[in-house]
């Protein structure tokens, strides 16, 4: 019931407070709210942030006894099925064994061995208690799992980054390499240059050669040419010479 305050506002009283809640979470739109948010709200109203850490925790060991409590008894009873499936086959297979061969009947009597043992298991597997020990058991072994998962997730993780860390190695070492054949190239190509600079043009080729022997040629024949006349008039003065003295 809502009553005036000293200052105008209004206030409720616990039980008003946790209606209102409920009310108001009920007819919202169903979504998942974070720890953070529902600290925010809580402080929003005056609950300190403490209380809200300890009702989360509750909540949470509730949640995990309940879920505790699910896979025991779901566990259970996929135990009780195949059980009875076993019973049903094996007690089947006696039967025809029993029907098929003289002699009298005797199958009943495993038949009723094995049914009061699976009697009193289906009791304990379609009942919904489950001991406290169990459960707390059970919880033990999730939190085992979860902390093995937890280590295999971290494994696999640490595992994926030293093959990335070594991909990015071998990938820099090889640009390195390429960079150091790179730089090398071009101290050589900058010293043959250099080299090329420092030594004389090469002697010409040897088509020029023969070119200026033809352009020569001419010349030495037209210097032979008068040297050749000398030596034709020396031989006919010697001649005209011996002729005189004969006569």
């Amino acid at each position: 019931m809502a009553r005036p305050g000293k200052q105008g506002g209004r206030q409720y009283t616990e039980a008003e407070v946790r209606a209102i809640l409920e009310r108001a979470l009920r007819d919202a739109q169903t979504r998942e709210i974070g720890h953070d948010e529902l600290v925010a709200a809580a402080e929003e109203i005056g609950i300190p942030r403490a209380a809200i850490e300890a009702a989360s925790r509750d909540i949470e060991l509730v949640r995990g006894e309940e879920a505790a409590r699910a896979a025991i008894v779901a566990r259970r009873r996929k135990g009780f099925r195949s059980h009875l499936f076993s019973f049903l086959v094996v007690n089947a297979f006696l039967f025809a064994i029993n029907a098929l061969t003289p002699g009298p009947w005797w199958f009943f009597w495993p038949l009723l061995g094995w049914g009061l043992g699976i009697a009193f298991h289906a009791r304990a597997a379609l009942s919904s208690d489950v001991a406290p020990r169990q459960i707390r058991r059970e919880m033990e072994r999730d939190a085992e799992r979860a902390r093995r998962e937890e280590r295999r997730r971290l494994k696999e993780q640490r595992r994926v980054e030293r093959l990335e860390r070594k991909e990015r190695l071998e990938r820099s070492a090889e640009e390195l390499g390429h960079a150091v054949e790179e730089g090398v190239a071009t101290v050589l190509s900058r010293i043959a240059q250099e080299i090329r600079g420092s030594v004389p043009p090469p002697p010409p080729a040897p088509a020029d050669n023969a070119a200026r022997r033809q352009r020569i040629a001419p010349l030495d024949a037209d210097e032979a040419e008068p040297e050749a006349l000398d030596e034709e008039e020396a031989h006919g003065a010697a001649r005209a010479r011996s002729m005189r003295r004969r006569g």
